[in-house]
């Protein structure tokens, strides 16, 4: 019995120290973690702030020459030069181009600034290396000509000629002198951009049972095939203008099988955008509306839910975007399906409750209609 008890308080104590080594390597564990994540809240705060306050002091010294800011829009693609003296504006929606310059007095550097900035967006390059402009600016002194960054240099006095100069006063209060030359785009240069990016197009509407045409309709309405495609507001990004926490999460786990948001440098690879988009168009297919199978009201459930969410159909169909009963569910999947796509039509252009997604429906019908392939 002596035995039993001494081998007994030894168990226990043994054990009750176990205990507590255990519990101590677990508070240790949950301690470093809680700190991990810490660390990580703060570092992504961190670069929120960085971004923002770069920003910030981006817009701050530009306005502080041109007394305005304009950046990248989808259907725009605005650049600067590395002292912000020099602005390139591509309209990729009205093919108009714009390439300025501001100084404070001095037209042999304005010509030499405004050759070397044509130059440069002739020559600039998407990331899978198509020339973004290519064949597409018409040369101003012989419309029937193209200009090409091989011509640009010696065709640049002669366009210099046609430099417009205004006086501008900058945030810092100085006067500078902006020197600007104005061109347009070719008359087929939607054309053009369409069959720079449709192998890649058709090879994913392909690759995802999406219709061209729809693909295509889609991206006309996001950005105008502008492959340097941004909005700030939306934080969209690219051709097809994925948001990088909503579409880009979803489809970074589906095809690349990786958590988190893409990187708005893989977002601007056309390649990446394309495949993206398109398959988040299956995605939606499959996931959202898979008991939907007229193809017409199929194709107008995905149109408003790449713009506005499904929520945008739910609200139109059965009066609510969520907690739907499913009594309604089964009545709204019904009427999807055995409506005529006419009466369908009426119904979202009335009822979707967002102003942009009933005109982006209408949009893009219209263009769908259209052949591209001129």
């Amino acid at each position: 019995m002596k035995y039993f008890l001494t081998f007994f308080i030894a168990f226990l104590t043994l054990n009750l120290f176990s205990q507590t080594d255990v519990q101590k390597i677990v508070n240790k564990k949950n301690s470093a973690f809680e700190k991990f994540k810490q660390s990580q809240i703060k570092e992504k705060n961190s670069f929120y702030f960085e971004q923002d306050n770069g920003f910030i002091q981006y817009k701050s010294q530009i306005e502080k020459l041109w007394n305005e800011f304009k950046e990248s829009t989808p259907s725009k693609w605005v650049s600067y030069n590395k002292d912000f003296s020099g602005r390139n504006s591509v309209d990729f929606k009205n093919g108009k181009i714009q390439i300025s310059t501001v100084l404070d007095s001095n037209s042999q550097k304005a010509e030499k600034n405004l050759t070397n900035q044509l130059s440069a967006i002739l020559s600039e390059k998407t990331k899978n290396n198509l020339s973004i402009l290519k064949d597409q600016i018409e040369n101003p002194l012989n419309p029937n000509q193209k200009l090409s960054q091989q011509n640009v240099k010696k065709l640049s006095k002669k366009i210099f000629k046609k430099v417009k100069k205004t006086k501008i006063k900058g945030k810092d209060g100085k006067i500078r002198v902006k020197y600007t030359i104005s061109l347009k785009m070719v008359p087929n240069h939607l054309q053009k951009r369409i069959q720079m990016f449709k192998p890649e197009i058709e090879k994913n509407c392909k690759r995802f049972e999406i219709n061209p045409d729809l693909a295509l309709a889609i991206i006309h309405t996001e950005s105008y095939f502008n492959p340097k495609a941004y909005n700030r507001k939306g934080n969209a990004y690219g051709m097809m203008q994925i948001v990088p926490k909503y579409a880009g999460k979803i489809m970074n786990k589906q095809l690349n099988h990786q958590n988190g948001k893409p990187s708005p440098k893989y977002l601007y690879n056309p390649k990446n955008n394309l495949k993206m988009g398109i398959g988040y168009l299956r995605w939606l297919a499959n996931n959202k509306w898979s008991a939907v199978h007229k193809k017409t009201n199929l194709e107008y459930c995905l149109i408003c839910s790449y713009n506005g969410g499904p929520g945008s159909i739910y609200k139109a169909m059965t009066g609510k975007m969520r907690k739907i009963s499913q009594k309604k569910w089964d009545k709204m999947m019904n009427n999807l399906n055995k409506m005529s796509s006419k009466k369908l039509f009426k119904q979202l252009k009335k009822k979707i409750p967002f102003k942009e997604t009933r005109d982006y429906l209408q949009i893009v019908v219209n263009r769908e209609n259209k052949i591209y392939k001129k």
